[in-house]
C-alpha cells in the first residue's frame, strides 16, 4: 500500500498516524509539507518539501490574501504530486488537511486513490464567531475572511471519500451536506510519557520552584485571548492574596517555529495586573523550551487551568489529564466533551474571573483529598484518548474506507 500525507506542517497532527504506517510492512509512506523543524525525520516516512511562496499584503484585503495563499500552496503541492506521478508513484490513500490548500488538486492528480480530509474547523457566525462580543452581532466584514477560508474546505470535503475531525463540537460546525462524511475520532496522548509523578516539584533551568508548596499552572500555544490568558490573569491576584505560599507558573509557546513567542503577552498582562511586589514575585512566565520541561510543569502542578473559547481543543488538556493533574477548565462546549465537573476535573464560566479565583482557592484547600479525582482524570485518557489505541482506530477507519472503495 502507498499513502501520501499533505499538511503544511511536518508532521503536525499526522505524527502518530505517519509513524504507524511508516512502521507497517509493505507500506510506502510519503509526506508533503511546507515547513517543519529542521532535520526532523520519522522512521519509514519520506518527507518532501513544498516551496513556501509569500503573499505580498499590498492592495489585497485579508480574504483575498488567504485565497491567494491557498491557491499558491495548492499549485506548489500539485507540481510536487505531478512529479511523483511521473516517477511512477500512485498512492492508494491521500490524506490531506482540508483547510491549508496543499490537497486542493490531489483528487484530480490521483483520481483512483482514497481521499481522506482532516476537517479541522469550519467557520460559522454562531457561538464561536460572537464569543468575544458576548453574543452581540458583529459587522458583516468581520466574517468575510472566514467565509473565504471555508471555500477550501467545501472543495476538500466535497471531493473526499472520508473526513475525520477531533470532536463532536467540531463536526457540529459543518453544514449537514459536509458533516455526513465526517467521522469523529478524538486525538490521542502518549499516556506512558505523560504520566503522574507524585510529589515532584518544578526545577527548570530558568525557574526553581522546589520550595513552592502550592503551584497553579497554565500553558498555551498561540493566541492568548482564545486560550483565556486575560481571564486567568484577572483571577490570579485574588488567589495569590489568599494563598501566600502559592506560586503560578505560565508556559507559553508560539504556534509554529516561525511565530513570535507569546511570553511577551504574559508579561504585559502581568504588568497591567499591578500586583503587589510580594505577589508578582510568585508569578513565573517561561517560554516553551522542551517537552520534558513542559511535562515537569504538568507533573508538579497542584492545580492546572485550561481555558479555551468554543474552538478546537489543544493537546494540552489531554496531556494534563494523563499526568493526573487537577484540571479547572472553561465551561465551553468542546471542554464539556472531556471534563465532567467534580468527577474528572472542574468547570468554570470562561468569563467569570471571580468564580475562577474562588474555585482555584477551593481546589487548593482540598488538593490533598482529591487523589480520586486525579485518578479519574488519568483514567479518562486511558479509557478514551490513549495514543496507541486511537492511532489503531484511525488506521482501521482508513483501511475500512479503502476496502469499501475498492468494492
Amino acid at each position: 500500500m502507498r499513502i501520501l500525507f499533505l499538511n503544511r506542517d511536518f508532521p503536525g497532527p499526522f505524527r502518530s498516524l505517519a509513524l504507524h504506517f511508516g512502521a507497517a510492512s509493505g507500506v510506502t509512506t510519503l509526506f508533503l509539507s511546507e515547513r517543519g523543524r529542521r532535520g526532523e525525520r520519522l522512521p519509514g516516512v519520506r518527507r518532501l518539501r513544498v516551496p513556501f511562496v509569500p503573499v505580498e499584503p499590498e492592495g489585497r484585503d485579508e480574504g483575498e490574501r488567504n485565497m491567494v495563499r491557498i491557491l499558491r500552496r495548492a499549485a506548489g503541492a500539485a507540481n510536487a504530486m505531478l512529479r511523483l506521478r511521473r516517477d511512477g508513484f500512485a498512492p492508494d490513500v491521500v490524506y490531506a488537511s482540508a483547510s491549508d490548500g496543499l490537497g486542493f488538486y490531489a483528487p484530480d492528480i490521483f483520481p483512483q486513490a482514497l481521499h481522506v480530509a482532516r476537517a479541522e474547523w469550519f467557520y460559522t457566525q454562531g457561538e464561536n464567531h460572537t464569543f468575544f462580543t458576548r453574543g452581540a452581532t458583529r459587522p458583516p466584514a468581520d466574517f468575510a475572511p472566514a467565509r473565504v477560508r471555508n471555500l477550501c474546505q467545501y472543495n476538500a470535503l466535497d471531493a473526499c471519500d472520508l473526513a475525520v475531525t477531533d470532536s463532536l463540537w467540531q463536526k457540529a460546525q459543518y453544514p449537514a451536506c459536509l458533516a455526513e462524511k465526517i467521522a469523529v475520532l478524538a486525538p490521542g496522548v502518549d499516556s506512558g510519557y505523560f504520566s503522574p509523578y507524585p510529589g515532584l516539584r518544578f526545577t527548570g533551568e530558568a525557574c526553581d520552584l522546589s520550595g513552592a508548596p502550592e503551584l497553579i499552572t497554565f500553558s498555551f500555544r498561540g493566541n492568548a485571548s482564545t486560550r483565556g490568558l486575560p481571564q486567568f490573569m484577572e483571577a490570579l491576584p485574588a488567589v495569590l492574596t489568599a494563598r501566600p505560599q502559592c506560586h503560578a507558573l505560565i508556559m507559553a509557546a508560539a504556534p509554529s517555529e516561525e511565530g513570535d513567542s507569546p511570553v511577551g503577552d504574559v508579561r504585559r498582562w502581568l504588568d497591567n495586573a499591578a500586583l503587589p511586589p510580594r505577589d508578582a514575585r510568585r508569578v513565573h512566565a517561561l517560554e516553551f523550551r522542551s517537552v520534558e520541561e513542559y511535562r515537569l510543569l504538568l507533573r508538579a502542578s497542584t492545580v492546572h487551568v485550561y481555558l479555551t473559547a468554543p474552538f478546537t481543543l489543544s493537546a494540552g488538556l489531554f496531556e494534563a489529564l494523563a499526568c493526573g493533574a487537577l484540571v479547572v477548565g472553561s465551561d465551553t462546549a468542546p471542554v464539556r466533551e472531556v471534563l465532567r465537573h467534580g468527577e474528572n476535573g472542574f468547570l468554570c464560566d470562561f468569563w467569570d474571573a471571580a468564580r475562577l479565583a474562588e474555585l482555584l482557592r477551593g481546589v487548593l484547600d482540598r488538593a490533598p483529598r482529591l487523589m480520586p479525582l486525579r485518578e479519574a482524570a488519568r483514567r479518562t485518557v486511558l479509557d478514551r484518548y490513549e495514543l496507541a489505541r486511537q492511532t489503531e482506530r484511525h488506521a482501521a477507519l482508513i483501511l475500512d474506507a479503502l476496502e469499501r472503495k475498492r468494492g
